[in-house]
């Protein structure tokens, strides 16, 4: 009765927002990608965009797969009483303190006390991520589950006046509750900071920083390739330079691709929390590209070689100055680790992969 009642509340406050928060964000982007389409994009560029959201969408769906495919396999364990297999399974849930994953943990220590050497750094976590969210969210639940811990000595020593503090929090819960009608106001969450590593395609080194809260939070994002090559003169479309060359030379140059390339990118943006590991940011910014091309000089009255000059070739695709913006998935990864992984479009011109890795503190 006890793990179906868990089930259900699991799939309500879980699941449920988890689903409907990512159907609320496909609505919201598939809107902006039909405007873009209809305003500025060509049907090629709105195809490589497509293939690219449904791509990380695919990838979400994964990781929401995977963390419930963990309690699906454990409860297939339970039902073996094979509770050695089912520990490996649900303590894949505690990375991300799932609640279910927790109490079959919890039913498993109190019904095999020969697992308990096995299992005393599982269940210290999962103390850990029931003193969390008693401590940030007041919930009860997790309240009453420290009574036991600390009542039993799970994952921890058998301590009194810890269950007599954690009795005592929902007392005041409660006394709160009947003075607000029912109504409690969660507490403020401080925000956690991050910093890391963030590269793409086109920009391979990069810094992202940032800082989430209950289920909000923001990110800027800087990214370059280093090169910083100057130029002299700009090369238009026909292959001219702009004002032509001094005293009377040519160009020359048989090069498809340039010798140098010059990117910045500098963005910012919004992150949404749509499960306890997972947030989709959305951004917006400023980017540049300059196409670099080492010309040779060619005198006209003797053919012969000037030397070289640094110019900028104007081609559409080639250089261009405009708007960046950014799609990413971030995965948190334990306490501090986290990994991110998403699209840029640059310019409504150009689509570039990135990725990131960095610490939260």
């Amino acid at each position: 009765m006890i793990n179906n009642l868990n089930c259900i509340i699991f799939a309500i406050f879980y699941l449920l927002p988890l689903i409907f928060f990512t159907l609320c964000f496909i609505h919201i982007i598939l809107s902006f990608i039909f405007v873009l389409q209809n305003v500025f994009l060509k049907k090629r560029i709105m195809n490589r965009i497509m293939i690219m959201f449904v791509l990380l969408l695919t990838t979400f769906y994964v990781v929401a797969q995977r963390q419930t495919k963990y309690n699906q396999k454990g409860d297939e364990a339970m039902k073996r009483l094979d509770y050695s297999d089912a520990k490996i399974w649900y303590e894949e849930g505690v990375s991300n303190c799932d609640p279910y994953s927790i109490n079959q943990l919890t039913s498993i220590w109190l019904a095999d006390e020969s697992m308990h050497i096995s299992m005393r750094n599982v269940m210290s976590r999962c103390l850990d991520c029931l003193t969390n969210r008693a401590t940030d969210f007041k919930d009860s639940t997790s309240m009453h589950k420290l009574i036991l811990y600390y009542t039993e000595g799970i994952g921890t020593y058998k301590n009194e006046a810890k269950v007599d503090f954690w009795k005592s929090q929902i007392e005041l819960l409660q006394n709160v509750s009947v003075g607000n009608g029912g109504d409690i106001k969660p507490p403020k969450v401080k925000m956690k900071f991050f910093a890391g590593y963030s590269a793409s395609y086109y920009a391979p080194y990069g810094l992202t920083v940032g800082g989430v809260g209950r289920t909000i939070g923001w990110y800027l994002r800087f990214r370059t390739n280093l090169s910083f090559q100057d130029f002299s003169e700009t090369v238009n479309n026909d292959g001219t330079i702009e004002g032509g060359l001094p005293g009377g030379s040519l160009p020359k140059w048989t090069k498809q691709d340039p010798d140098k390339i010059n990117t910045l990118m500098a963005t910012g943006g919004l992150m949404v929390k749509i499960a306890p590991s997972l947030f989709v940011s959305v951004g917006a910014g400023y980017c540049k590209r300059e196409a670099i091309y080492r010309v040779e000089k060619i005198s006209l009255d003797e053919g012969r070689s000037e030397g070289f000059i640094w110019a900028k070739f104007n081609g559409k695709k080639s250089s261009f100055d405009g708007v960046a913006l950014d799609l990413d998935g971030t995965f948190r990864m334990g306490k501090m680790l986290y990994g991110s992984l998403g699209c840029s479009l640059l310019n409504f011109e150009s689509i570039s992969a990135n990725a990131g890795i960095g610490v939260f503190f």
